[in-house]
């Protein structure tokens, strides 16, 4: 009998745990984020890389880093990797005015399945550079400073936005 008990106690115990349905990788989750989907649209005949650039432009004006207002309704406020302040508002404020409202370059990995566009510092002392999938979609600030040289001397698929 306690063969049994402890038989069918195991067979509970693992039906109950198991994987998750729908686990997803943060890419994943953040392509289907409307929040991190291209808000522009694409016009016909538009090269992919022009119109990852144009998502980017308006990614970053949107979310606050250029000095256009941001968008009015902070729960379209999306946040980096890192955030120094407390709230929105506070991240906001951090952003404001940290980068120019136009791209200075943009890379395409060599399989095709990633554009990084990258934008110059209000100082133009460094760069930022926005990801996003080949749908347009994960949008998201990186952290980390960008190289423009990388950009300027067009490596590793980079090239300046002038130049497409």
């Amino acid at each position: 009998m306690r063969t049994l008990i402890l038989v069918l106690g195991v067979i509970a115990l693992a039906s109950s745990v198991r994987a998750p349905v729908s686990a997803q990788t943060r890419a994943e989750t953040d392509s289907t984020n409307p929040l991190r989907r291209c808000g522009s649209a694409r016009a016909t005949g538009d090269a992919a890389e022009l119109y990852a650039v144009r998502c980017a432009e308006h990614f970053v004006a949107q979310q606050g880093y250029t000095d256009l207002p941001a968008v009015a309704d902070s729960s379209a406020i999306v946040p980096e990797g890192i955030e120094r302040g407390a709230s929105k508002l506070d991240w906001l404020a951090g952003r404001r005015g940290t980068l120019d409202r136009r791209a200075a370059g943009v890379c395409v990995d060599t399989a095709g399945k990633r554009f990084t566009v990258v934008f110059r510092s209000a100082s133009g002392r460094s760069a930022r550079a926005v990801t996003m999938d080949a749908t347009f979609g994960s949008l998201r600030m990186q952290h980390q400073d960008f190289r423009l040289k990388v950009v300027e001397a067009e490596q590793y698929g980079c090239r300046r936005v002038g130049a497409l």
